[in-house]
């Protein structure tokens, strides 16, 4: 019996040096903020537009929007930061009164998404596996039966999340859900109606 407890005392006496395993303590290290991007819920005066996360996950971004302007990527280099906007973002009037400017709003925000991630996003390590392309993406018709997008680039040759970036992006700005199906078509052929999964 006497054994047990001094076993146990010396144990009792061996854990406070067991507990710290040589690892001695530090000073807070400053970092900075960390960057921060917008997320859904989307209210009127933004668009949603959908990069891929650090692991390659889809991930909804929200953008502020005046609806008057279409982004246009330009050859600049993106992530500088001049402004309020990414400097790889140019500006181009749309004309509201327009028999189409549903479609043109459409265009907007795709245009938005072939611009890429910048600035704060870029930080956040968000990024896009869409092709560069100085030419827009066209909505060549967008009703209840779904959305069809007419592309400059080679469809077949397009990665799934490329796909989904699209897709998702389109749904979203065409509907407050996201449940029209979009069909994606370019000179090499069109891929099957495809519904927003993220």
């Amino acid at each position: 019996m006497r054994r047990r407890a001094g076993l146990a005392a010396l144990l009792a006496a061996a854990l406070p040096l067991l507990g710290g395993c040589g690892i001695q303590g530090s000073d807070v290290v400053e970092a900075g903020e960390a960057p921060t991007v917008n997320v859904q819920p989307v209210p009127e005066g933004r668009m949603l537009l959908y990069f891929l996360g650090p692991d390659g996950e889809l991930m909804p971004v929200a953008r502020d929007v005046g609806l008057s302007f279409v982004p246009v990527p330009e050859t600049t280099h993106p992530g500088s930061e001049q402004g309020s906007e990414p400097d790889h973002i140019a500006r181009r009037e749309i004309d509201l009164s327009h028999p189409n400017v549903r479609g043109l709003a459409t265009v907007k925000v795709l245009s938005a998404l072939l611009a890429g991630p910048g600035g704060a996003e870029l930080q956040a390590g968000l990024t896009t596996e869409l092709p560069a392309s100085r030419e827009p993406i066209r909505v060549e018709s967008e009703d209840a039966g779904g959305i069809r997008l007419q592309t400059p680039y080679l469809v077949q040759e397009l990665s799934e999340r490329a796909v989904a970036q699209l897709v998702c992006t389109a749904a979203f700005a065409v509907d407050r859900a996201g449940a029209r199906e979009v069909t994606v078509a370019g000179p090499d052929g069109t891929l099957p109606p495809t519904a927003c999964e993220p």
